[in-house]
């Protein structure tokens, strides 16, 4: 996969490494408006940046979140006011801002040449008879060879391999790896997203430099992982048989029933689950989707002001998205058992309660306007940002009623959740990446578990956007920056 990117971006990459939040506002602001480059694309670059230069992982969640979101951005209608198309263009400012902060010390060390050295390749035909590369790297992985796995990476970096079997092998190295929060996976996907804005190419070895430590990160495993590796290795529990399936998915059989079995806090019971719901016609991908509609039932029960629990919730909704992801970028037999223990985290969090937030019944007044799609989406805005977590879950949900298309309403609820100042604060480096796993976790709901749109993943977006809250002094700065431009 190739791209070029035709706008200069030295400038940009320079006031990021200076930290000059000036002129990361006037070189952002210059290369969405005058020079038309993506968001994802400049995204991209200052990420290889910040990938050779050791990135926090936090903080470089918070820039891969940056190509999803500003795609949704792009689908919000702009507004009567004078300047609102304009606005609209150059409101992916916000989470670029935020993220360009927040990996800038990366930047700095990342631009400089040499980069850190790598080892050899070590190329597929050199393994030993019968050992496939994702054996290797598993085994490589058990052993916590570090040098291994980054000539293992390397050799399919070497040979040109498609890049979807690079992501492969990590996937399937963590399929029992769990350590409360599911960092290992959350990571890998993380880095995955900044090479896919980056349209990977030639630019495997700066995630191979970055990422490998992480993979081997020390912190032990929830004993719920234990039980899902255990389960995995039963006899008849194995899923290479989906690869040659033939009939017509059957993703009901991931909706409800099974979506209350992983509630129950049995993590045996929610692996049977799993295996039952394949069994009953449900795909990898609408499994995955239903262990995500049950995690949101989690965010959605936590009591209104407790966001240590949003957070807690909102680490598992991360990781059991990455899976959805998983999911989606490669159908080998071996990343399925990830299912399961995704199944597994779910039932790490205890009982579900009762949902805090309804909204059914809100008062949730629309601006003037009406029923316009953008009035209707400025009013979730305002009361998402305002902490009107009840109103707003009406809002949207008459929005949806409506028919509009929920990639606008995705696109505002990660403008309301990028207007929190992410630099120096590690707590808030979780909530753009957290919102926008809720959103396109949403967005690849299928039809048959998405109740039309009225779901609790939609509420569980609406309170991690609208209640994880906090200082906004960069979004204040972009948006008077964005006011000059016009």
């Amino acid at each position: 996969m190739v791209t070029t990117i035709y706008a200069d971006t030295t400038p940009l990459l320079e006031a990021i490494a200076a930290s000059d939040t000036d002129g990361i506002l006037r070189e952002t602001l210059d290369l969405l408006g005058a020079q038309k480059a993506p968001a994802s694309k400049i995204a991209g670059r200052v990420g290889l940046a910040a990938l050779w230069g050791n990135a926090d992982p936090h903080a470089l969640g918070v820039l891969a979140s940056v190509g999803r979101v500003s795609e949704w951005m792009r689908t919000i209608p702009a507004g009567p006011e004078p300047g609102d198309d304009t606005r609209r263009k150059l409101a992916p400012a916000y989470p670029m801002t935020q993220a360009f902060l927040a990996v800038a010390d990366a930047v700095r060390k990342g631009l400089p040449e040499p980069h850190p050295s790598l080892p050899e390749p070590l190329l597929p035909g050199e393994l030993k008879d019968g050992e496939t590369v994702y054996q290797a790297v598993r085994d490589a992985f058990v052993r916590r060879d570090l040098n291994r796995i980054r000539a293992l990476l390397m050799g399919y970096h070497a040979t040109g391999a498609d890049y979807r079997s690079f992501q492969t092998a990590i996937y399937a190295a963590l399929a029992h790896r769990y350590p409360d929060g599911g960092h290992p996976l959350i990571f890998a996907t993380n880095g995955g997203q900044i090479l896919d804005m980056a349209a990977w190419g030639d630019h495997e070895p700066p995630l191979i430099s970055w990422y490998p430590p992480l993979m081997l990160d020390t912190t032990p495993d929830a004993p719920v992982a234990k039980v899902a590796s255990d389960f995995a290795a039963q006899s008849g529990h194995d899923l290479s048989w989906l690869r040659t399936r033939l009939a017509i998915p059957k993703e009901e059989a991931a909706g409800p029933t099974f979506q209350r079995a992983l509630t129950a806090g049995d993590a045996e019971a929610a692996c049977n689950a799993v295996l039952e719901a394949l069994r009953s016609g449900a795909t990898p991908r609408g499994v995955a989707s239903g262990i995500a509609l049950a995690v949101a039932g989690y965010i959605n029960a936590v009591a209104p002001g407790d966001a240590a629990g949003l957070t807690r919730a909102s680490h598992v909704l991360q990781y059991v998205h990455s899976v959805q992801l998983a999911m989606r970028h490669t159908q080998e037999a071996v990343v399925f058992p990830l299912l399961y223990t995704a199944a597994c985290a779910v039932t790490g969090l205890g009982a579900v309660g009762a949902p805090a937030v309804q909204g059914t019944a809100a008062g949730g007044a629309l601006v003037a306007g009406g029923l316009i799609p953008g009035a209707v989406l400025r009013s979730v805005e305002q009361q998402a940002s305002t902490g009107d977590t009840a109103g707003a879950v009406a809002t949207s949900r008459r929005y949806i009623q409506m028919g509009h298309p929920p990639t606008a309403l995705a696109g505002i609820l990660t403008t309301v959740a990028a207007q929190r100042d992410v630099a120096g604060d590690a707590a808030a480096e979780h909530v753009l990446p957290a919102v926008t796993a809720a959103c396109e976790a949403y967005l690849m709901l299928p039809g048959a578990i998405a109740e039309k749109g009225q779901n609790a993943l939609l509420t569980a977006a609406i309170r991690l956007a609208s209640e994880l809250s906090g200082s906004r002094a960069t979004a204040d700065r972009v948006r008077g920056a964005i006011e000059a431009a016009l």
